[in-house]
């Protein structure tokens, strides 16, 4: 239950109210009334579950600091405001605030303005010419439109924090213009920048953040912007264009988070700075080895995923002590995984997906117990299912081993799997019976308020001027689903797979996978599986996919699949089945 703020009105030197982190949950139009007018200098109501329109805060005429952010305001600012106000700052990010934003102009003195995360909409660029003095500016993750040119920020000569992503905003500056202001961080990521390299850049020399991430670039990256990348920099992110070209050594920056990915960068690795935090290069065409690696060891998060990288893995991992996330897929390694690479004991996320690694799979791997994706699929790994797979890996969600080499049989060590929701091991050389102890896979069975549509790991990102978690870091699993391969992200926590297909399995399929009732997919597929196709496969009410086809079963199609009323895929061919097929019972 919520609480009431009692009307502090007769407190007529009330100057400071601090009521933020409560569970306050009442109108903000009414709390307003019962707080004294004249007095008070700074109240502060961030974090609690205030909700309504946003009151005429201008009557308050001693007020300078009002910070409403992290709250339930769904109404709209007033029409106007009735009075000039001395208010320095004013923070409202992170409600649900709409309608279009009002005359500002009696808010001369703002420095501070924010209103990042809400449902604005309309244009901002002309309410932005009378906020001379206005130091920052957080307008992202709203919804304006229309265009920004020099003329609607020509009097922002004090500002240092802009920050305009995530809108449909469009930047008309000029390569030559000069502005006013000297920015220290500039977010303008899904701004619309044109298609060239945006040359007022080349007048700010003190910004240590930048974001200009989806921005519809498709230039060359100029080389005085490479040269003028400051000593203090922190977050660069220039991904999701169309940038190519190569990207020369950088040494500039306090512990950066650099992230080039999405783009069409070529040649080989450049060297980064040694303190790099973290190095996000995915989706480029960056080629040759990666050693130089070996030289960032302060980094957490590498991802080089979709080059055309290739050798050797370096045997340096036991440096990167910091590593929670290693995303190498789809390059061209070879050889084998270092043993280095158990020294990654705060690593979540691992993927080695298709390359061209060899041998077994290092015993190291067992020191990684803070792993939940691992995925080395479509390599050339041979030996069998290591038997430490086991309680070592028990925070595993996904296990993806297919398109390798592996033989012998599935270990019942695999059982201890208990958190696992995605197991591939198809397309191997694997022998023997499906182990009946599948059935401890608790987490692939519901369990009601607990499964998140998407696996996520909080990663380094941009909050204001801090360095934070506000980014994710979501993770991503490639499925054989349906014919074809299909990659899960947004939605992977809600896919609960088990993928045993194009093996060499024999006997039956033990009865206790029918006690997985969280299975969506379930494909045995071109085996050589006997017996009967277990009756209580009826009980997967969540299966959207069924492949038992290509094996030996034989007798009838089980009555209870009629059940199925999820089943969008079911494919029980080439086999020795007999018998009618049920009737649907809807």
């Amino acid at each position: 239950m919520g609480l009431k703020v009692v009307s502090f009105a007769n407190l007529s030197s009330l100057r400071e109210l601090h009521l933020s982190g409560n569970n306050l949950d009442q109108d903000l139009p009414g709390l307003f009334d019962n707080l004294p007018v004249t007095s008070l200098q700074l109240v502060d109501l961030y974090g609690n579950q205030l909700s309504g329109s946003l009151p005429d805060f201008s009557t308050f005429s001693a007020l300078t600091e009002l910070y409403l952010a992290v709250n339930q305001l769904n109404g709209s600012f007033p029409g106007k405001f009735q009075h000039n106000s001395n208010l320095l700052i004013l923070d409202l990010a992170d409600n649900h605030i709409n309608g279009l934003l009002p005359d500002l102009s009696v808010f001369g003195s703002l420095r501070e303005l924010y209103f990042e995360r809400n449902l604005l909409h309309g244009t901002l660029a002309e309410r932005l010419g009378s906020l001379s003095n206005l130091e920052s500016l957080g307008a992202s993750s709203n919804f304006f439109q229309g265009t920004i040119s020099e003329p609607h920020v020509a009097n922002l000569s004090r500002l240092v924090y802009l920050d305009l992503s995530h809108n449909s905003l469009a930047l008309e500056l000029g390569p030559d213009w000069s502005p006013s202001f000297q920015l220290d961080v500039i977010s303008l990521s899904s701004c619309e920048l044109g298609s060239s390299f945006p040359g007022w850049l080349k007048t700010q020399k003190n910004f240590s953040v930048l974001d200009i991430s989806d921005a519809g670039i498709s230039d060359t990256v100029p080389s005085w912007f490479w040269k003028s990348l400051i000593p203090d920099l922190r977050y660069l992110n220039i991904s999701s264009n169309q940038i190519h070209g190569t990207v020369p050594d950088l040494i500039s920056g306090k512990q950066p988070l650099i992230d080039m990915g999405s783009n069409n960068f070529s040649g080989s690795l450049p060297m980064f700075p040694r303190d790099t935090v973290a190095l996000i290069l995915n989706d480029n065409t960056f080629s040759g080895p990666i050693s130089s690696l070996c030289n960032v060891t302060t980094l957490n998060r590498i991802d080089l995923s979709n080059n055309k990288l290739s050798g050797k893995l370096p045997n340096c991992w036991d440096s990167f002590d910091r590593l929670t996330i290693l995303n190498l897929e789809n390059n061209r390694f070879t050889g084998a995984i270092p043993d280095s690479i158990g020294a990654l004991q705060f690593v979540s996320m691992m993927s080695m997906r298709g390359n061209r690694l060899t041998g077994n799979m290092p015993f190291s791997l067992r020191n990684c117990t803070g792993l939940q994706l691992l995925d080395l699929g479509e390599n050339e790994l041979s030996g069998t299912i290591p038997e430490w797979i086991d309680e070592s890996l028990s925070m595993l969600l996904v296990l993806s081993l297919p398109s390798n080499r592996f033989h012998g049989t599935i270990p019942t060590s695999l059982c201890k799997l208990t958190k696992i929701q995605i197991l591939d091991l198809s397309v191997n050389n694997i022998s023997g019976n499906i182990p009946k102890c599948l059935n401890k896979f608790t987490g692939m069975t519901p369990q009601s308020g607990t499964q998140e549509a998407s696996i996520e790991y909080n990663a380094i990102g941009l909050d204001r001027t801090r360095l934070t978690s506000r980014a994710r870091y979501v993770f991503k699993a490639l499925l054989q689903w349906k014919g074809r391969k299909s990659e899960y992200q947004k939605t992977l926590g809600l896919v609960v797979s088990l993928d045993l297909s194009s093996n060499r399995l024999t006997g039956e399929i033990p009865g206790e996978i029918t006690s997985l009732l969280g299975l969506v997919a379930l494909n045995l597929s071109r085996n050589s599986l006997t017996g009967a196709v277990p009756e209580g496969v009826g009980q997967l009410r969540r299966l959207d996919f069924l492949d038992l086809s290509r094996n030996q079963l034989v007798g009838g199609v089980p009555v209870s699949l009629s059940q199925l009323s999820n089943l969008g895929v079911l494919d029980l061919s080439f086999n020795n089945l007999s018998g009618r097929i049920p009737k649907s019972e809807l």
